[in-house]
C-alpha cells in the first residue's frame, strides 16, 4: 500500500497503554490492522498522567496523525485515594496541584482541544479500564466518576467514547463466581508484577490467575483478556466508516 493510504494512529497514555508491565494491545491492533494500512505509534510513558499527556502533546502533533487515541488517568486516580501516592507522584511527575477530578478534566480538555486546533485527526477517548475488580469498591465507583467527565468532554468536543470500563465490568458482571479483589494499590504490586514478568518470566495471564483476577494482573495492568477488550473498541473506533 502506498504511503499516501496510510493511516496514522497515535497512541497516547500511560503504563497500560505503552504494553510493557501490561499485555500490548497496541501490539495487538498493529497485527490486526497492519495490512490495512494502519501504523500505530505508541507513546504511552509508564506513571504519565493527564498533566504529562498534555506536556508532551505536541510530540504527537509533530506527526501528523489520521487518528489520536487517549488512554490515561488511572494514576490520576490512584493519586486521589493515597496520600502516599499522590505526594510521590507530584514529586516525580511534577505535577503542579493537587489531585482532583477537576484538574484531571481541565487536562484532558486541553489535550483534546489542542489535537483539534492544530491536527486534523479524529479523536478516541478511551474509558479508563477497572481498577481492581470489585465494582462496588471505592477505587471503581472513582473510576465511573472520571470516566463521566471522558464522556461530558466527548460530548461537547465531538471526540469518540470508547467504552472500554461498561465492556470490563458487564464480563466481570455476567462471569465471577466468586468475591472480586478490591484494589489496594502501593507500589509493591506493581514490583512483583515487574519481578515475576522479567525475571521469573511469568506470562502476564499466569500471575493474573495466581492472583486470583479474571482482567488485570496487579489490580491495574491488564492481562490478555482485559487488553483484548481495549484492542476490541479501538479496532471499531478506527473502522468506523465517518
Amino acid at each position: 500500500m502506498s504511503i499516501t493510504n496510510e493511516h496514522v494512529v497515535v497512541c497516547l497514555g500511560a503504563s497500560i497503554m505503552r504494553g510493557q508491565i501490561s499485555s500490548n494491545f497496541v501490539e495487538v491492533l498493529a497485527e490486526r490492522m497492519g495490512k490495512n494500512g494502519y501504523r500505530f505509534v505508541n507513546q504511552g510513558v509508564a506513571g504519565y498522567e493527564a498533566y504529562n499527556v498534555l506536556m508532551h502533546v505536541d510530540s504527537a502533533i509533530h506527526l501528523k496523525p489520521d487518528y489520536v487515541v487517549i488512554l490515561v488517568g488511572t494514576n490520576d486516580v490512584t493519586a486521589t485515594l493515597s496520600p502516599t501516592t499522590a505526594r510521590l507522584s507530584r514529586l516525580t511527575r511534577k505535577i503542579p496541584q493537587p489531585h482532583s477530578a477537576q484538574f484531571y478534566r481541565e487536562n484532558i480538555f486541553q489535550i483534546v482541544r489542542t489535537l483539534k486546533e492544530k491536527t486534523s485527526a479524529k479523536i478516541g477517548l478511551v474509558s479508563l479500564p477497572v481498577l481492581g475488580e470489585d465494582l462496588e469498591s471505592l477505587p471503581n465507583q472513582r473510576i465511573r466518576d472520571y470516566n463521566a467527565l471522558l464522556q461530558e468532554i466527548c460530548i461537547q468536543e465531538q471526540a469518540v467514547y470508547l467504552p472500554v470500563y461498561e465492556r470490563q465490568a458487564e464480563y466481570l458482571k455476567n462471569n465471577q463466581h466468586k468475591a472480586a479483589h478490591t484494589f489496594q494499590g502501593g507500589i509493591k504490586s506493581s514490583l512483583m508484577l515487574l519481578i515475576r514478568h522479567y525475571l521469573l518470566k511469568q506470562s502476564f495471564d499466569t500471575i493474573s490467575e495466581k492472583n486470583g483476577y479474571m482482567l488485570v494482573t496487579d489490580g491495574i495492568h491488564m492481562n490478555s483478556r482485559g487488553a483484548a477488550f481495549i484492542a476490541d473498541e479501538i479496532e471499531s473506533f478506527l473502522r468506523e466508516k465517518v
